[in-house]
């Protein structure tokens, strides 16, 4: 069994669990989700599609900011790759899409690849910031019902989800955002950064090639960061930023008026939002189904948007399932025929993961090769030395 294929299978075991703690602790049935399948006034799928198109779109405004520094790029040219690197993250283990989109853009525009990696690496950071940012702010914009508690039995172990206990961990998750902004900063100020290389180079225990490709990520990752040195690119970042994941959740605001017993302010789709995010971070299959809709049942719930029974349960397992189905089909279906119209293929992003994998064993086997000339050369001045 190779690597992808494990991580396939660990990703599959992982959503099966959250799906089993739904049902099992959650008090989710199958009945009571086929009933609420039939409450859904399905009308409202299409708006809620619609936005979830056009925040994809707003992300090329973003993507064409971070960009700028390798090539300039109109953001109607970008949706293509952008949108084929979000479809085989649904499909594929391994997040195999934050290889296709560089790959993508390469094919079409002609940005190397490298590039292409660094400003997908800084969006995402920029989404963790952006993210981390809404969540501290939580206590603005949204009410948890402090009468609502839920626990969660897996195996002999019970974990109990309340109001204190979230509230308890905002104090705790503001000092490592700050921590984390604190570090990231300190990549884009150059003397900081070349002590980092130098401390990195003369590291005992690292591998050379393990210390070149570290290196090389550093270097790459603050290139890629120049855009952010720009205080008016900066600022249109955030801007976008803040636009492209309010827009979201908004999209759930709507899809909840579509469907009974689910009362969803704007304050709470953040929420709803927030929490989604954060549980698919771990790592599951792909388009995380089953975790996804675990972490939308408990953000539900502890809103007190649905009711706190087996029916309010599955209602807020119900209406998770349907706006992430009405998020992964029309990203999967645009983005494979995106692909199709580049000709990017699962093939071609195993071709680049594989020669990535295959020049990390070459630089490791230079590293042996020349260890072992070093002590053949040792061996041979000693040799001398015993003769003279």
């Amino acid at each position: 069994m190779n690597r992808k294929h494990f991580q396939l299978l660990i990703g599959l075991l992982v959503s099966a669990i959250f799906i089993w703690i739904a049902f099992k602790a959650g008090g989710v049935t199958f009945g009571e989700i086929m009933a609420a399948f039939g409450k859904v006034n399905w009308l409202f799928a299409f708006p809620m599609m619609a936005i979830t198109m056009a925040s994809f779109y707003w992300r090329c405004y973003r993507w064409r900011i971070f960009l700028e520094d390798a090539k300039d790029i109109p953001p109607r040219r970008l949706y293509g790759p952008l949108m084929i690197g979000f479809a085989f993250n649904n499909i594929l283990p391994a997040r195999a899409g934050e290889v296709a989109r560089p790959l993508a853009l390469y094919k079409q525009e002609k940005v190397p690849l490298g590039a292409g990696f660094s400003t997908i690496l800084i969006e995402r950071l920029v989404d963790v910031f952006t993210l981390l940012a809404l969540l501290i702010a939580m206590p603005l914009y949204v009410t948890l019902d402090p009468n609502i508690s839920r626990a969660f039995e897996v195996g002999d172990t019970t974990y109990i989800i309340n109001e204190e206990w979230i509230r308890g961990k905002l104090p705790l998750l503001s000092l490592a955002s700050l921590i984390l902004l604190a570090g990231f900063i300190s990549f884009l100020i150059d003397p900081i950064r070349r002590v980092y290389l130098v401390v990195l180079r003369r590291l005992p225990l690292l591998p050379v090639w393990l210390k070149e490709k570290l290196e090389g990520f550093i270097q790459s990752f603050a290139t890629g960061c120049q855009c952010l040195k720009r205080p008016k690119a900066l600022v249109w970042i955030v801007i976008h930023s803040v636009i492209i994941w309010l827009s979201i959740a908004f999209s759930f605001q709507v899809m909840s008026w579509g469907f009974p017993g689910v009362d969803l302010t704007f304050g709470g789709a953040v929420f709803f939002l927030l929490v989604t995010c954060l549980i698919i971070s771990i790592p599951s299959s792909p388009g995380y189904w089953g975790i996804y809709e675990f972490g939308g049942m408990v953000a539900l719930l502890m809103m007190g948007v649905v009711a706190n029974s087996e029916s309010g349960a599955s209602d807020a397992f119900t209406f998770t399932l349907v706006v992430h189905a009405l998020q992964w089909l029309p990203i999967t279906v645009y983005g494979l025929w995106a692909a199709g119209r580049l000709s990017v293929t699962a093939h071609d992003v195993d071709e680049i993961s594989e020669e990535s994998e295959l020049e990390k064993g070459n630089n490791h086997g230079r590293e042996e090769t020349e260890a072992a000339d070093e002590g053949q050369t040792t061996g041979r001045q000693a040799g001398r030395s015993e003769e003279g």
